[in-house]
């Protein structure tokens, strides 16, 4: 069966190496000059800087061998000090003033309120309703930058973040012993990962090909294929879909992401501290996140300087380049003091890139893949259906494929 991929990020490369071993046929789209989406790397000055996420958490077993990669996982060096902005200052995480900031005494009684978040619950009512104001409001302020560079007052509690709709008490079950998932990269940068899983591929991924005319079923840029997997971007599913599914197009439509720009600065390396890097709990600071790759990982700075990098989102991420170097420079200097001017700045900007799970997301993913389901030998997969981190992008166009497959191998779906 030949399909065709649309999209060469996490995914749509996931997808078409299980479409592979499947026995298919896969030929891979992509508009960009180089594969990968928003996990890509780059190498310069002797710096090596993330196009997005900086680390892997969660197993891409399957992927790092079939892209010959398995020597070059590394893991994240001590010290792992987090720090998160309150109150004007950068508090260690943890340490006895963020948790007298964060009303530790209240937290503890939240096994007695420990009931599941309502479909309807944004994430800070819904941990506000179990931690208090103070511990709950910090709690999702950090988990909404940290996974989404998001407002936990637009996120769901329950289809953001899964976990939290599990029974029982969410503070005994963080002092349970149970298996992490750790945090992982690659030793020449993360994109490494998606660079050879599209060398392994060959021709079979078409770079600089935008789709420009998909019509069922199915032909792509006038090419015939037996089925076809939407791995792109929604916004971009939508735009090509509309002419035939105009009702799916405008579900796809509810499915926002934010914008995310990522200021990379080059330092001498004892301008600045070593660790994890930190977090804003209170969105006054340009950057939702500011990570020290250099600080964790080897080979991201050269010999004698250091790297940090920090997240801007929301209204920050459209800042012309001058006032937001200035805002983030600012930033730094309340967070660690460093007063020195960077020796070297790459900013990667991307005007779509964390889908931003409100509350009914899943709701509205399930409407719009009911409406797909008119069409025959269709799936979709990525970041805006399945869970953002790169592992659940992968899984979800690994499962696609497995769909669409399966589906085949049947009666083929009836038109609506």
């Amino acid at each position: 069966m030949r399909v065709a991929v649309i999209g060469a990020g996490m995914a749509g490369l996931s997808a078409a190496h299980e479409l592979l071993r499947l026995g298919a046929d896969p030929v891979v789209f992509e508009a960009a000059e180089l594969a990968g989406g928003k996990v890509g790397s780059a190498r310069e000055q002797g710096y090596v800087t993330e196009n997005g996420p900086h680390f892997f958490a969660g197993p891409l077993d399957a992927l790092v061998a079939a892209a010959g990669l398995e020597g070059e996982v590394v893991n994240p060096q001590r010290p792992m000090t987090r720090w998160v902005h309150l109150g004007g200052r950068a508090l260690k995480a943890p340490s006895m003033p963020l948790l007298a900031r964060a009303g530790v005494f209240r937290a503890l009684l939240e096994p007695l309120f420990a009931r599941p978040p309502r479909d309807d619950q944004t994430l800070r009512d819904f941990l506000v309703s179990r931690f208090g104001r103070k511990a709950g409001g910090l709690a999702a302020a950090v988990m909404a930058a940290g996974v989404y560079a998001g407002d936990p007052e637009k996120l769901s509690a329950r289809d953001a973040f899964p976990k939290l709709a599990m029974p029982g008490s969410i503070l005994r079950g963080a002092f349970r012993k149970r298996e992490r998932r750790p945090l992982w990269a690659l030793r020449a940068g993360v994109g490494s990962l998606p660079e050879a899983l599209a060398q392994r591929l060959g021709g079979r991924v078409r770079l600089s090909t935008p789709v420009t005319s998909l019509q069922p079923s199915w032909t792509v840029n006038g090419e015939a294929f037996d089925a076809v997997l939407l791995a792109a971007p929604a916004s971009v599913v939508a735009r090509l879909a509309r002419p035939f599914a105009p009702r799916f197009a405008d579900a796809l439509g509810e499915l926002v992401a934010w914008p995310v720009t990522l200021v990379h600065l080059g330092f001498p390396a004892d301008a600045l501290p070593r660790g994890f890097g930190a977090i804003d709990a209170t969105g006054t600071l340009h950057a939702t996140g500011t990570l020290l790759p250099s600080s964790m990982l080897p080979g991201r700075a050269p010999q004698g300087k250091a790297l940090a990098t920090a997240v801007c989102s929301a209204k920050h991420a459209a800042l012309p380049d001058a006032p937001l170097l200035d805002g983030v420079l600012g930033d730094l200097r309340k967070l660690w003091g460093v007063a020195r001017d960077p020796d070297y700045v790459r900013i990667v900007r991307h005007a779509e890139a964390i889908p931003q799970y409100a509350p009914g997301h899943a709701a509205r993913v399930q409407n719009a893949r009911a409406l797909l389901a008119a069409f025959p030998r269709v799936e979709t997969a990525g970041a805006a259906w399945d869970g953002v981190s790169v592992p659940d992008v992968a899984g979800s166009g690994a499962a696609a494929a497995a769909r669409l497959m399966a589906s085949s191998a049947g009666a083929a779906r009836p038109r609506a």
